[in-house]
């Protein structure tokens, strides 16, 4: 227990029991949809981050694990009557298997190089699944994508007639993967990979298994993010390859993180938070006129952060509060000071 409070802050516990507390006063259901999509973002933001952020890891394909939860579950829940509970675990494993596959050649790749093999990993599985449609003899749909059946709604299932039972769930799924980062953070595996990416060969040579570590993280990156997948499809009820698969939604993964923040516990989540919503409006307000506006803007504050600000929007919002509190206990001593 005493473990188990080093990664939890006071703080943090408000903040979900305030999470909690939006699915029960909040009954339209556009406004949950939203809330249920921004946190599903966080979670998967929070997930790319642990390969991303803290091994230093710049994926841009991410949403091949994404697609292979969805894919993985939705099948073995329509053609083999598998719960969605039990899908995506078994989704997550296959996800993670098949990262640690790929990122043990791809890991040897240095800057662009890697990044590029994502993109392309990405690329390929997408127009694979479009252009079948069996894959090891389950149906997929190829280009047309898989519609999961409505049955009638239970727990079971993961299907809900009350939007709420839905942002129940996210919201447990992102307090366990922000608290499995904020372990990993603290600890060994977190001061190695903080170390991996600070300068990889001067950890090697001291001694710290560079390609391990850079697996064990992208296992663990892999597993949440298709369990994300997994609740996806349960959530919409259907799997566009161009979308569950597609290289826009790496992209935004990748920017949700760094915008936030990437290697910090909270980055994501802070970015999932200012720019689901923008990414929401502009689809409203703008429809297929600008289809392609949402990643313009994506890639303008990219550019902006990664400049200006490259360590991320919540390093320096926690920077200036330390300063502005600084500054006021010191006034507060002060003054204090003068009236004895």
């Amino acid at each position: 227990m005493a473990a188990l409070k080093k990664y939890i802050n006071i703080r943090y516990v408000v903040l979900f029991a305030l999470l909690l507390l939006v699915p029960l006063f909040v009954t339209d259901n556009y406004l949950i949809q939203s809330f249920i999509m921004i946190l599903l973002y966080a979670y998967w933001a929070s997930s790319w981050n642990i390969i991303g952020g803290y091994a230093g890891q710049m994926s841009i394909g991410h949403a091949t694990f994404v697609g292979i939860g969805a894919y993985v579950s939705t099948v073995l829940f329509i053609q083999m009557n598998i719960s969605p509970w039990i899908g995506m675990l078994i989704g997550a494993f296959i996800s993670a298997i098949f990262g640690v596959l790929v990122g043990y050649p791809t890991f040897k790749l240095k800057g662009v190089y890697y990044t590029l093999s994502t993109m392309a990993l990405v690329n390929v599985v997408r127009l694979y699944i479009l252009s079948k449609d069996t894959v090891f003899g389950f149906e997929t749909g190829g280009p047309l994508g898989i519609k999961v059946p409505w049955r009638g709604g239970s727990f079971a299932d993961m299907q809900f007639l009350e939007k709420k039972y839905y942002a129940f769930i996210i919201i447990g799924m992102l307090a366990v993967v922000l608290l499995v980062s904020s372990y990993i953070k603290h600890s060994k595996t977190g001061y190695y990979l903080a170390a991996i990416t600070t300068n990889q060969q001067a950890a090697s040579s001291l001694g710290v298994d560079v390609t391990y570590y850079k697996l064990k993280a992208q296992f663990i990156s892999c597993f949440f993010t298709a369990i994300g997948g997994s609740f996806y499809a349960q959530l919409i009820l259907f799997l566009d390859p161009n979308r569950i698969l597609g290289y826009d939604l790496s992209v935004e993964l990748t920017v949700l993180a760094m915008v936030g923040g990437s290697s910090t516990v909270f980055g994501p989540v802070l970015g999932a938070f200012l720019l689901v919503p923008v990414n929401e409006w502009c689809r409203i307000n703008l429809g297929a006129r600008m289809a392609g506006l949402p990643l313009v803007i994506y890639g303008l504050v990219l550019m902006l952060i990664v400049y200006y600000l490259p360590r991320g929007l919540l390093y320096n919002i926690q920077a200036l509060l330390k300063k502005l509190f600084h500054k006021k206990a010191a006034v507060t001593a002060k003054v204090g000071a003068e009236n004895e």
